[in-house]
């Protein structure tokens, strides 16, 4: 139902068909609107000083309850202006259902579709039919039977009441994990805004997989010299060789955004031979390794690798040390050591 015009004091009906139950019988009227109907709102002109609601309807007539007529109509019922107005009393037959409301504003000379309130009554189905609703209000609004199924317009997806709740049968994909309000044991999620796969294990949702289709991960390399000495350095990675997926770098600080395993390597080579030489990835600080492994002079390469659990908004840092003054060193621009790789393994 929308106005007829920008200009106009007319609305339109839509074409439709509805279910009318009848009230003074037994069983329904099945009706039909064939074409759009125009409907003249202001053939009563607007009260210069009060708003006035008019209602909308479909109306069953039936000459068989003492009726005028055996007909169906699609009508308007006009209110009376107020300063508090109130829907109208419907006359004829009760044999009715709302279409929708016409808040007619004071000196209103057109209608517009600000001023009409939509008032369709429900979906219905056959019993064991497809049942959409819009929204979660209207789904628990819904008196269900065992195995009553609904098509959720706003998830685009089916749920099926199981005589207990509402269950989303298969795996779905969803904004968030709260919109599945009962999930079952066993139930697949994939949140659309990462990719991530969750299953329900009965307590709660446990991460299981990412299907987004991109591996998480990165490989970072130095571009100039990195002084070391007898205290830890931390080092910085400022050539991105690969792009990074699920993990970040900000100050020599890397920070996971995919929680998982994530395998680690740090490769470097030390301009001095002929000293102890370090390569260590820890956490928070050089007080928290994960990995280090050393050389004791005759070489300049030194590497450390692991494998760790590691949470969303987990910190990595790489560290160089040597035993005397020394320096991690890029010896050509093509040369990829020294550098840093992360590549998550998986949940």
């Amino acid at each position: 139902m929308h106005a007829a015009g920008t200009a106009s004091g007319s609305i339109v009906v839509e074409p439709f068909q509805g279910s009318i139950r009848a009230s003074r019988g037994i069983g329904s009227y099945l009706v039909s609107l064939d074409s759009p109907k125009t409907l003249d709102v202001l053939a009563v002109p607007a009260d210069p000083a009060n708003d006035r609601h008019d209602l909308v309807i479909a109306q069953q007539s039936d000459e068989f309850y003492l009726d005028t007529a055996t007909k169906f109509e699609v009508r308007l019922v006009r209110g009376t202006a107020s300063a508090t107005p109130g829907d109208p009393v419907v006359d004829g037959s009760r044999d009715w259902f709302t279409l929708g409301r016409v808040r007619v504003t004071a000196g209103a000379d057109k209608v517009t579709d600000a001023m009409i309130d939509p008032l369709p009554p429900g979906w219905t189905v056959a019993l064991g039919g497809l049942l959409p609703v819009g929204n979660l209000a209207e789904r628990n609004a819904v008196a269900a039977y065992a195995g009553q199924q609904v098509y959720r317009l706003d998830k685009g997806w089916t749920e099926v009441y199981d005589g207990a709740a509402w269950r989303v049968r298969g795996q779905v994909t969803a904004a968030a994990l709260a919109d599945i309000t009962d999930p079952y044991p066993g139930q697949l999620v994939v949140l659309a805004g990462t990719g991530g796969l969750y299953r329900w294990n009965g307590e709660k949702w446990l991460y299981a997989a990412l299907v987004s289709g991109a591996t998480p991960g990165g490989d970072w390399t130095i571009t100039t010299n990195q002084p070391t000495s007898n205290t830890p350095a931390l080092l910085a990675f400022p050539q991105v060789n690969r792009p990074p997926v699920g993990i970040t770098l900000a100050g020599g600080v890397f920070t996971i955004g995919e929680p998982g395993w994530w395998d680690l390597s740090l490769n470097l080579r030390y301009t001095i031979v002929s000293t102890d030489k370090y390569a260590m990835i820890g956490g928070s600080s050089a007080g928290n390794l994960f990995a280090k492994d050393s050389v004791a002079g005759g070489g300049n390469n030194i590497s450390a690798s692991t494998s760790r659990w590691l949470d969303k908004g987990a910190q990595i840092r790489c560290y160089g040390y040597s035993g005397a003054p020394s320096a991690v060193t890029k010896e050509s621009a093509g040369d990829l050591i020294s550098g840093f790789t992360a590549v998550w393994r998986g949940p």
